[in-house]
């Protein structure tokens, strides 16, 4: 097949869908399309002439032998209309006789896609509160069921008690048998914890393996008396990972019970620490704070 000849390809590049322009070693235009002009609402003359970076906004940090900007983008096309946001990436050719022809393409329509789906993401994010892995509420949902006990407890002065529970080996279990079969002992402990707790209780998977129990109505000596029931099933809870291995796992419980002038961060904030303080007196052990 024989390549266009000069007429044609001068005609296509002239009125090709994306913005391009020739350029010299110092990155000064010196040709431009009808796209381009019709990007800037501007004639030619305004654009040949002028240094590639000009053309690309203040956005565009330039190389230090010359004017060509020292990344592909995107970029904020430069001299837009007022209220307008033109997004374009950067596809430079090989040079050609000293010359650069550099293509424009117009991102902005898919910027925004992507920034509508993200703010989408992130909402639907918020309204989410079960973790996906074990079953149990997330953080958002703990923190959003604790401030309304909080609130009932300062106003009433009713007890209410926080669990939190870390599995110490996990790290180990992963290491040893890899992430699905600490998959597995989430899932496996969550059933369990699951299982354990009033109706009115709520319990929850903060992070990999930290479990958090939020217990209204409930004194510090009752929530000991939950994490003593908690540790001694523990004890005897084997794991399956597969029909011949099974994983024995260790925990820590921290406790703390809410007084005035607490809040949702100062309560999960006391029991996590004590829960830290707790693995360093050994497994299974209860720390109170």
């Amino acid at each position: 097949m024989d390549e266009p000849s000069p007429d044609i390809s001068q005609h296509i590049l002239a009125n090709a869908p994306m913005a391009i322009v020739i350029t010299d070693d110092d990155g000064l235009v010196l040709w431009c399309n009808k796209t381009l002009t019709t990007w800037l609402d501007c004639p030619p003359g305004h654009c040949v002439g002028r240094t590639e970076r000009a053309l690309l906004g203040k956005n565009a940090p330039a190389n230090q032998d010359n004017n060509t900007p020292m990344s592909n983008g995107p970029f904020t096309l430069g001299y837009t209309q007022p209220g307008s946001k033109r997004r374009v990436v950067r596809y430079p050719l090989p040079p050609n006789n000293g010359q650069y022809t550099v293509c424009y393409l117009d991102i902005s329509e898919e910027e925004v896609l992507r920034n509508d789906r993200n703010q989408l993401a992130q909402q639907l994010a918020q309204h989410n509160t079960v973790d996906t892995l074990s079953g149990l509420l997330n953080t958002h949902a703990i923190n959003r069921g604790l401030e309304p006990l909080i609130s009932r407890s300062r106003r009433y002065q009713n007890p209410l008690s926080i669990i939190t529970m870390d599995i110490t080996n996990l790290d180990e279990v992963i290491h040893s048998s890899g992430q699905v079969a600490a998959d597995k002992v989430i899932v496996a402990v969550s059933q369990m914890l699951r299982d354990q707790i009033r109706w009115a209780d709520m319990v929850g998977r903060l992070n990999a393996g930290q479990f958090i129990f939020i217990l209204p109505e409930t004194n510090k000596d009752a929530a000991v008396a939950l994490a003593n029931k908690l540790a001694g099933q523990l004890k005897d809870f084997t794991i399956m990972i597969d029909e011949q291995n099974g994983i024995q796992i260790m925990a820590s419980f921290g406790i703390t019970a809410w007084s005035k002038g607490d809040d949702a961060r100062l309560l999960m904030s006391r029991s996590s620490d004590a829960a830290q303080a707790a693995h360093q007196n050994g497994a299974f052990s209860i720390e109170i704070a």
